[in-house]
């Protein structure tokens, strides 16, 4: 089984088995049992979400958007990489053969030069959801009252849209790569991966991010400045402080879900963003492969893109747990649906 088809390296049966194994415990079966946890919480964040008591917040369009996506992608790594491990791994390490896993394998490399675009697609439209739900909390935090005439449901289906629209005209030179078949030169290759995925996907995203949440953290700690200025402040500024501080109040845990979102989304999509720099650093500084390197690549580097694809599942199961936990009107709404739910199907079986 040759596990790096740039160089074909041909690794020892142990190496092998090892990376088998991990893959089909943490790849495969870990993976399913994330993925339908993932599939059951962003459906019913989304059915929150869409609540009429809900949607009115521009943020909640954002996120609804941003669950849509990860759905999408979540079904696609279900179907095609999750399970597709715990049907072909028992085999490789069995060195069996049969229909099934036959079947599945030739669909799945049939497919795969539609599947990998589309689901490098969904990867770009939730990094770039997440930068906007981000950016929609620093105005609200620093812009106030102001914010209402901007921060609109109607501009944040505007701004999803042409994310969207930038996500599909981006990904559309990797659908040629996956269907015609050239010879290139790897520093060429190389170059197109540093300057598209690593600046557009990943550095600049990220840097973003880093950047918006610090500054709305440190916009939050102005709102207890607030609170303390009203104390010695005279009558007449007394109510103008007191509107703003009941729209910071109102919009505080909401802030804070959204710094924990951005936080999650990092703390998941490191360890695949050190994954895509190695490759991309390693094709470029090696033809010759030491032994040192052939037993990085034959065992830490699966194991680790292993765990980094893990960890992107996890990211999709985790915003719902934030949502509960940091947003009361979250947690109400839900109840109220629950509730509702469970009345339902309680005069459906009486009737």
């Amino acid at each position: 089984m040759t596990l790096n088809n740039t160089f074909n390296l041909v690794c020892t049966k142990k190496d092998e088995d090892f990376v088998l194994i991990f893959r089909f415990v943490i790849g495969g079966w870990l993976s399913i049992i994330t993925c339908i946890l993932g599939l059951l919480g962003n459906t019913f964040s989304i059915i929150v979400l869409a609540n009429k008591r809900m949607r009115t917040l521009s943020t909640n369009v954002y996120l609804i958007a941003l669950a849509v996506a990860n759905l999408l992608w979540l079904i696609l790594f279900f179907i095609f990489y999750a399970i597709r491990f715990t049907i072909i791994i028992p085999h490789f390490i069995s060195k069996t053969q049969n229909n099934l896993y036959n079947n599945y394998d030739e669909i799945f490399y049939q497919l795969s030069p539609y599947i990998i675009p589309l689901m490098n697609t969904l990867e770009l439209c939730i990094t770039c959801y997440t930068v906007a739900v981000s950016a929609d909390r620093y105005l609200h935090v620093f812009m106030g009252l102001n914010a209402a005439h901007y921060c609109t449901v109607r501009n944040s289906l505007r701004i999803i849209l042409l994310l969207t629209i930038f996500s599909i005209i981006f990904i559309i030179p990797y659908w040629f790569k996956f269907r015609v078949v050239k010879q290139i030169d790897i520093q060429n290759r190389t170059h197109h991966e540093v300057l598209n995925k690593f600046i557009v996907v990943y550095i600049i995203p990220f840097v973003i991010l880093i950047f918006m949440s610090i500054l709305t953290a440190r916009g939050l700690t102005q709102y207890y400045d607030e609170h303390r200025r009203l104390l010695s402040t005279s009558i007449r500024q007394m109510a103008m402080l007191k509107m703003n501080l009941v729209y910071y109040r109102r919009h505080y845990h909401v802030t804070i879900m959204l710094i924990a979102v951005v936080l999650l989304f990092l703390v998941c999509r490191i360890p695949i963003f050190i994954n895509q720099i190695y490759e991309v650093q390693y094709s470029v500084r090696e033809k010759y492969i030491s032994p040192s390197t052939l037993d990085f690549q034959c065992q830490i580097q699966p194991i680790f893109y292993t765990f980094a694809s893990f960890m992107q599942t996890l990211n999709s199961i985790g915003n719902l747990v934030i949502y509960l936990l940091c947003c009361q009107n979250c947690r109400e709404t839900s109840k109220y649906l629950l509730k509702t739910l469970l009345t339902y199907t309680y005069c459906e079986v009486l009737f």
